[in-house]
């Protein structure tokens, strides 16, 4: 015998989260129902890594990036990377605008080889952003590679 639920399969039950609408502020409990996928048309989506420090009191270059993501379709997105340099300044790296994904979607893993992002200094971020209605992203791992100074 099955357990209860009160009368409400579990499969129907949606929970509400308090949130707030951006366009409008007004705030509430909405239902967030992950069966309509993750293609959010009003608000952007962005993530920030934590702070690498390659090796302390060097200064090292990346030359590349590699994304590892799962094809949910045609997706739009900005990578930024940002570091400090000896001066004490925030320097920084875009990709510009970079599709990923296929039109039809597969649902496979796949990556996707040498962006250009070359960036110099210390203390590397990396950070992406999704804009409103710019397709589903499922990023599993990103790879900066490069090298470090020698003296």
């Amino acid at each position: 015998m099955s357990q209860s639920n009160g009368g409400v399969a579990q499969t129907s039950r949606i929970s509400a989260y308090p949130m707030t609408v951006v366009a409008t502020g007004v705030s509430g409990l909405y239902a967030f129902d992950p069966s309509l996928g993750f293609n959010d048309p009003v608000n952007l989506s962005q993530y920030f890594y934590k702070v690498e420090e390659i090796v302390p009191g060097k200064t090292a270059t990346i030359n590349s990036m590699y994304v590892v993501y799962r094809d949910l379709g045609i997706v739009t997105v900005t990578f930024n990377l940002t570091a400090t340099n000896d001066n004490a300044q925030i320097v920084t790296a875009t990709t510009g605008l970079l599709t990923l994904g296929n039109l039809i979607a597969t649902g496979r893993i796949i990556t996707r080889n040498n962006i250009g992002l070359t960036l110099t200094g210390q203390n590397f971020q990396l950070s992406w952003i999704r804009q409103p209605n710019a397709g589903q992203l499922s990023i599993i791992k990103c790879v900066l590679t490069g090298n470090v100074e020698q003296s």
